[in-house]
């Protein structure tokens, strides 16, 4: 699902720093939506900060004139010149385009409509086209919102697009997407509901994001309770991806739960694992994400050489199985646990992995 801001959203929070618009942003992750703001928005946007900018310049200038008129005093000037405003104006817009960089909103570039359609649509008083005329910032962002929809019959996952807008009468009838807008959207091969135009982000936050979000902490919950959900049964399947990934693996340095001492381990046998799904959260339309920490009882053959196990206490010594496997070299073995951190990525309906991930969580070195 897409979400898309009109510009009287952005009016509340210029600097898109406040809690709805954060919240909203974070939210999206853990379900797999997106947020976007078409560029005529961003024009708008902008426009209307410089445009406040000056009007409280002025509000000042008028009111250090008064208060002159007033008292006969002679005061300084308003510290705020025109060449300030002009700056602000240009932070503005590199500060504004790096916040929806850093909230991952993303742009819809403006519509490639021809002018011809739109001036048709405008002398047919269509939507989002008013009665006199006025509307042809509504088209641009309307031909936008047309312009990431995705021809499709589906009736699952229906609107797709909400468009969160204070003013929905400008494209809506009777809390509706208005039926020109409708009609509009059939005739280019669109469902009808793909769109709707709601008036706050705390709507869609409600109606959308939170029952999605208590399905997935349902899901969470039930696979590390019951360990399986619907056709994907997490035993079997991180026992087997758990072992492949293990049984017969040299840990190279780094990898090596062991001290320097005990040279190149080998897992030779693997327990059964036990596990914590950490988070369950939704990625795109078709695909969930599913975040899990292994841990995973191994027995580890490896070897020591002679003088550095004369060296160690008794409680420091493996269990050693061969004192002499070469001239200079003891066989031993020892069980540790193996911390690891494996990723699913899985259809919807959770039927099918259709993707993973694991490696292993940097060890706590044994002996230190």
């Amino acid at each position: 699902m897409k979400v898309i801001l009109d510009t009287n959203i952005i009016f509340s929070d210029f600097h898109l720093k406040g809690a709805k618009i954060k919240n909203l942003c974070e939210s999206v992750k853990s379900t797999g939506d997106s947020v976007h703001i078409p560029a005529v928005v961003v024009d708008e946007s902008i426009n209307k900060y410089r445009e406040k900018t000056q009007e409280c310049k002025s509000k000042i200038d008028r009111g250090i004139s008064d208060f002159k008129r007033l008292t006969g005093k002679d005061v300084e000037d308003n510290p705020i010149s025109d060449e300030f405003i002009l700056k602000e104006a240009e932070e503005y817009v590199e500060n504004f385009k790096k916040q929806l960089r850093k909230l991952e909103i993303k742009i819809i570039p403006y519509p490639s409509t021809p002018h011809q359609e739109l001036v048709k649509r405008d002398l047919a008083r269509k939507k989002p086209f008013q009665e006199t005329g006025k509307g042809y910032r509504d088209a641009l962002i309307w031909e936008s919102l047309k312009s990431i929809c995705e021809k499709s019959s589906s009736l699952f996952e229906i609107p797709k697009i909400i468009f969160v807008n204070k003013n929905h009468k400008d494209f809506c009838e009777d809390g509706l997407l208005h039926p020109d807008l409708k009609e509009d959207l059939v005739n280019n091969g669109i469902n009808e509901d793909y769109i709707r135009v709601i008036e706050d982000i705390d709507i869609f936050i409600k109606e959308y994001i939170k029952p999605k979000q208590k399905i997935l902490k349902t899901i969470l919950d039930e696979l590390n309770t019951d360990k399986q959900y619907n056709g994907i049964n997490l035993n079997t399947e991180i026992e087997n991806r758990a072992t492949e990934f293990l049984l017969h693996r040299e840990f190279d340095h780094e990898e090596s739960p062991f001290r320097q001492e005990f040279e190149n381990p080998s897992v030779v046998s693997v327990d059964e694992p036990s596990f914590t799904v950490t988070e369950v959260r939704q990625i795109s339309e078709e695909e969930i994400l599913v975040e899990i920490e292994i841990d995973v009882d191994c027995e580890f053959d490896f070897f020591i050489f002679k003088s550095d196990a004369m060296c160690m206490d008794e409680d420091e010594l493996p269990y050693i199985w061969n004192n002499d496997w070469n001239k200079h070299y003891m066989a031993a073995s020892k069980t540790i646990v193996v911390k690891l951190k494996m990723t699913l990525i899985v259809d919807t309906a959770f039927n099918e992995i259709l993707s993973d991930d694991m490696e292993i969580v940097h060890p706590e070195i044994e002996g230190f």
